[in-house]
């Protein structure tokens, strides 16, 4: 063993003793501190024999590892460790707090009580690789719907891999939203309203498993989506026939300015279905428009879906919706309002919904932590009028 190494043995028994030895009795800065001393000592040890160069390596490394792991009292302490060989690793998510009373406006609040609900509770591991992959695992532990949940349970919500190496053409596999429905699409952190629209509840798709394509071009002026599904929902390996879900988007910035732009985009989707509800050819698409200017905030979107049923009568839905958004000086506070209509057979007379949607959102730090407050004044297909309820949510992004 040469001189060299006796040392630097020497040196790290030296600093085991007080960081391990000693750590039940010391503080952090305490031991931090102890730490330095002892590097000090090591140094004075080392100076007779070794140059500065040999010695620089050494030091770094010691200074980098102290960095990293937190013990320079500057960086937050590293308690979660990567066990594979990917490039990056990050842990988040959000929780959505929630208490709502009054009617049922529309057939999705139907038999719901005053209550107090975990609407939300999200887990999520995003990572990427070198080799031009990322990947992302959510989880979900709350309500995850409208409708009432009894005995909250763990449920995977997106788990995917995606293939990034060319900005026109990414190749998604795994469990994700579908391309289909602007409003569905967005993150449910930065949705304006408390609750999606009724329409968008009800002639979207949400989560599938499958693969899609997609990409932007121009500078992401123009961007598509398009991929082939199981069509069974979400959290399930089944497919109910040999046919998949065909599901495309295609969007357009279609003017930028100073105050804002304005935003176009088109959804198609197609399947054949076999199942207890509805067994058929099924025909979706839809169209929306978004508009920013300045403090306001400005969306609107059609929906419209085919069932051309195997047996029996063939049924049309629809359902459009407009919104308007405001900040107020600072942009603390945001006002809001929402018209929203569905009619889900357009043959039958009189059985549409119509809903209107009042509310405010104070932003005590960007959507990471905000408090939203809805009023939804709503007439629903049967004898009631004018029926009104009060939604509350407090938003935490982690």
């Amino acid at each position: 063993m040469t001189k060299f190494c006796r040392i630097l043995l020497l040196g790290v028994t030296t600093l085991s003793t007080i960081s391990f030895v000693q750590a039940d009795e010391l503080t952090f800065e305490q031991r931090l501190a102890r730490l330095e001393q002892a590097v000090l000592r090591i140094e004075s040890r080392l100076g007779d024999t070794v140059s500065a160069e040999e010695l620089a390596p050494t030091l770094k490394e010691f200074s980098d590892l102290s960095r990293q792991l937190g013990w320079d009292g500057k960086t937050p302490l590293t308690v979660v460790k990567a066990a594979g060989k990917e490039k990056s690793l990050s842990v988040g998510g959000f929780v959505q707090l929630q208490g709502e009373a009054g009617d049922a406006p529309d057939s999705r609040f139907n038999g719901i009580n005053d209550r107090f609900l975990i609407r939300r509770a999200r887990l999520n591991i995003k990572g990427s690789f070198a080799e031009h992959f990322d990947f992302a695992l959510q989880s979900e532990f709350g309500n995850n719907a409208i409708s009432g949940v009894s005995g909250y349970r763990l449920q995977a919500t997106d788990l995917f891999v995606n293939w990034n190496k060319y900005e026109k053409a990414n190749l998604t596999l795994g469990q994700f939203k579908t391309p289909f429905g602007y409003e569905q699409l967005l993150s449910d952190t930065k949705v304006l309203f408390i609750e999606r629209s009724l329409p968008n509840d009800l002639l979207t798709f949400g989560r599938q498993v499958g693969i899609a394509a997609s990409g932007s071009f121009a500078g992401k002026r123009i961007i598509y989506s398009a991929g082939l599904f199981n069509g069974n929902g979400s959290n399930s390996g089944n497919n109910d026939n040999d046919q998949f879900m065909y599901v495309a988007r295609t969007g357009v910035v279609a003017w930028t300015g100073k105050p804002g732009k304005l935003s176009l985009g088109v959804d198609a989707a197609r399947s054949v279905d076999t199942g207890a509800n509805f067994t058929g050819e099924r025909t979706a698409w839809s169209a929306d428009a978004q508009l920013t200017a300045g403090a306001f905030d400005l969306a609107a979107e059609y929906l419209h879906q085919h069932l051309d049923r195997a047996t029996g009568t063939d049924t049309t839905a629809d359902g459009w919706y407009a919104q308007a958004g405001y900040y107020l000086p600072g942009k603390k506070w945001q006002l809001l309002t929402r018209f929203e209509t569905y009619d889900p057979n357009t043959a039958i007379a009189n059985d549409d919904s119509h809903d209107w949607t009042f509310g405010a959102s104070y932003y005590l730090k960007g959507d990471d932590l905000k408090f939203s407050l809805n009023y939804i004044l709503g007439d629903p297909a049967g004898p009631l009028k004018d029926q009104g309820r009060l939604l509350g949510r407090l938003q935490l992004i982690y």
